[in-house]
């Protein structure tokens, strides 16, 4: 009854704050679908070719003025897709376009849709394609980061001409969900990036003195009921694989190293099906894995708290945004081996509404784990809305459970304000075996987490206050809170000076940050306070000056830190771009052995490089070289490199090389880190289709510094070495999967 309340005062206060209506544009319908043969000649384009847009203005770097290329966008729609055509001028040498995989296109020439299908001024799909035709999209949430995760289907094309380019694209209303109704009236913009200029211009102009962005879309007519498209679809995939890797044996109370080889093959399905164009339901049997190419390289030992690596299982990654929360409460790298799972998420009108369960059976040890999830979101007014979560995790005698509320509000102009409170409780019963001195009994724990944020956004000038409160037992066993006992506050704010059209020098910006944490005790627990200069100019220049200064509390004393980094962003040549940073400061040895040896000095080395060589050849290299010093000597020096050479016949077929190599040594009286080196190679033939429709057929090798030798009872042992003398493992693979 209280839900119903609340969703049912937050609907009466959305007709209240609903805003003022926008010009219509409105979509014709098309007799035929257009092709780009009819657009080689913008000046003798077409009558049937949809509505025009034409009234671009810059966002970047100089928000208002006009392009320094024209460019037009003309809509249409059948009654299967909605079809938006670019025509854009450009200077052919140096327009940047070439063959790339999907999503793996950055830097280049690109067009962009984005589309407000609820017309709720919060969230939105987004497309982008580049003048060769190659597709990246993904999904837009206000207050969060652009989710490239996403993946559905459409369709491009892309032809280079005298006068630049043209991109056609068709996106099925199937891939798209919207409320029924006898007509759509959508927010939709579009847009053009020109890295010549590194300019960004859209349609309307979005403007940076608002800190909202799906608010600011154009609104566009459909004067029909779109018909009900198919509304199920199958996407079986098949991985079948054979490795061999080095381990350790237990055998009758001896262990010895040896090679295991296994033969894994593996059968999935994700099944789809969507009622009314609003509301889909997802099942998976097997879910696909997507372990088909390694992780871009992290630094990790310098950190002190968990790293976030980012969910890449199809399954999961699509509706996402139904269950993000300011703070993830949901992370669904959490759910390690699932072998079946369903998921319901829909929209209608201003209410959205998610659910999944599911099992993990990556301990069969204790069982499986029984996993639940739903969430529900009501809108109001022009960008707030206010969010339930509700999560449970069981497994054998363990339960965990989370119930929280979220909310983001918009009162003011250029103010946002967002919030998050939530309670976790966990269960776990002990028996008379596992607590020999007491009868059986439960524990149980309970905590809380809040999190309040205040933002104030124009074009020159940006301030976030965030108080962020958890408890000591707090335990979100499905989210991601890498810090709990904590009571933080950050503040930050930055200022933005534009130069004038012409100058070289684009904008400088002066952000600072400063955060303060204490634990639930009042207790101190660290303080930084950070300083950025950043100065963006023409060629993709860009230059930052760090400055830091750092406190923690180590061993129960306060160590104090502080340095400076330097950074140099540029595309040297319309192919090539680089990065540069040099950095050295004081910094805290958070895996200490001695408390004599809390901190050192660091150093920080960065080199990375993407050149593109012609339409076909890519290479991305990179190396990070850090280290920590003490007076008495190393503390630990970590190197990483990775070589990615990747060759695209079109946009479809490719093969790739990647070689990640990783070096760490750590003096063990100082630091509790480990000494490691290795190299893993992969090689890569693919051809990738769309989402749901790939090839992958590769092989993995591992090197590390490991020697083999017999002990005294003739068994085998492993023991570290200099070289990288041993391969420890070896993959080859075949992935196939269809999407029907």
């Amino acid at each position: 009854m209280l839900t119903a309340f609340v969703f049912g005062l937050f609907g009466i206060i959305s007709l209240l704050l609903q805003s003022p209506a926008q010009a219509q544009l409105v979509i014709p319908k098309a007799d035929k679908p257009p092709q780009l043969k009819d657009y080689r000649q913008p000046d003798n384009i077409p009558a049937t070719a949809g509505v025009e847009i034409k009234q671009f203005a810059q966002n970047t770097p100089h928000e208002g003025s006009a392009p320094s290329y024209a460019t037009k966008a003309y809509l249409s729609y059948d009654q299967e897709n909605l079809y938006t055509i670019f025509v854009a001028h450009a200077n052919p040498k140096h327009l940047i376009a070439r063959h790339s995989r999907r999503e793996n296109n950055g830097g280049e020439d690109f067009v962009l849709l984005q589309i407000d299908t609820f017309k709720d001024a919060q969230r939105a799909f987004v497309f982008y394609v580049t003048p060769l035709g190659v597709q990246a999209d993904a999904s837009y949430i206000e207050g969060k980061e652009e989710d490239f995760d996403f993946d559905t289907q459409w369709h491009t094309e892309g032809e280079l001409t005298e006068f630049g380019y043209i991109v056609k694209i068709a996106i099925p209303f199937k891939s798209l969900r919207f409320a029924n109704g006898d007509k759509q009236e959508w927010g939709l913009s579009v847009a053009r990036y020109i890295p010549e200029f590194t300019e960004f211009i859209t349609w309307p102009l979005i403007s940076k003195q608002q800190p909202t962005l799906v608010n600011q879309f154009g609104t566009v007519v459909i004067n029909e009921r779109i018909p009900e498209q198919r509304n199920f679809h199958i996407n079986p995939y098949l991985f079948s694989g054979k490795d061999k890797f080095l381990t350790t044996i237990d055998k009758q109370g001896k262990k010895y190293a040896g090679f295991v080889q296994q033969q894994k093959t593996q059968l999935g399905l994700d099944a789809k099906y969507v009622w009314n164009n609003s509301v889909t339901v997802d099942l998976t049997l097997n879910p696909d894995f997507s372990d088909v190419e390694s992780d871009e390289p992290q630094v990790l030992v310098d950190k002190r708290f968990e790293t976030l690596f980012p969910e890449k299982r199809p399954f999961f990654l699509e509706n996402s945004g139904f269950f993000k929360t300011p703070l993830p409460l949901f992370f669904s790298r959490r759910i390690v081996e699932p072998d079946a799972g369903l998921r319901v998420t829909g929209r209608q009108n201003q209410f959205a509404l998610g659910g999944m369960i599911m099992d993990d059976v990556s301990e069969p040890a204790t069982g499986k784990a029984h996993i639940g999830l739903v969430r529900g979101q009501v809108d109001f007014g022009q960008t707030g809305n206010l969010g339930l979560l509700f999560s449970k995790r069981s497994q054998a005698d363990q339960a965990n459970s989370v119930a929280g509320a979220d909310f983001r509000l918009t009162p003011l102009a250029n103010w946002i304000f967002t919030g998050q409170f939530a309670k976790s409780q966990s269960k776990q019963h002990q028996s008379k075996h596992e607590n020999e001195n007491q009868n059986n009994k439960s524990t149980n724990n309970n905590d809380h987490l809040a999190y309040v944020e205040a933002i104030y956004g124009s074009r020159a000038l940006t301030y976030s206050g965030k108080y962020t409160d958890i408890g000591q037992q707090f335990d979100a066993r499905l989210g991601f809170i890498p810090r709990t006992d904590i009571k933080q506050n950050e503040q930050q704010a930055n200022y933005t000076w534009f130069g004038a059209p012409g100058d070289w020098i684009l904008t400088q910006e002066l952000k600072a940050t400063l955060t303060h944490t204490d634990n639930q005790q009042g207790q101190f627990q660290d303080q930084k306070n950070h300083l950025l200069y950043t100065l963006k100019a023409k060629q993709a220049n860009t230059f930052t000056i760090e400055a830091v200064q750092q406190s923690d509390n180590l061993n129960n004393q306060k160590v104090k830190t502080a340095g400076w980094l330097l950074g140099w962003h540029t595309r040297t040549l319309p192919e090539l771009v680089s990065t540069i940073k040099l950095g050295q400061r004081q910094a805290p040895n958070y895996q200490f052995v001695d408390p004599a040896v809390l901190s050192g000095d660091a150093r920080n080395a960065q080199l990375k490089i993407k050149w593109l060589l012609g339409r076909h050849v890519r290479l991305d290299a990179s190396y990070i070289w850090n280290d920590l010093r003490h007076a008495k000597g190393t503390i630990y020096l970590d190197r990483l490199a990775r070589f990615n050479l990747a060759y695209q016949f079109d946009n479809y077929w490719g093969a790739s090389l990647i070689m990640d190599y990783h070096s760490l040594s750590a003096n063990q009286t100082w630091s509790s880190l480990k000494n490691e080196k290795s190299l893993n190679t992969n090689l890569q033939l693919r051809y990738v289709l769309s989402p749901g429709s790939s090839v992958y057929l590769g092989y993995v090798d591992r090197q590390e510094n490991i020697g083999l030798f017999h002990d005294e009872h003739g068994l085998l042992q492993a023991r570290p070495m200099n070289q990288l003398s041993l391969h420890t493992g070896k993959r080859v693979f075949i992935k196939l999967s269809h999407l029907f």
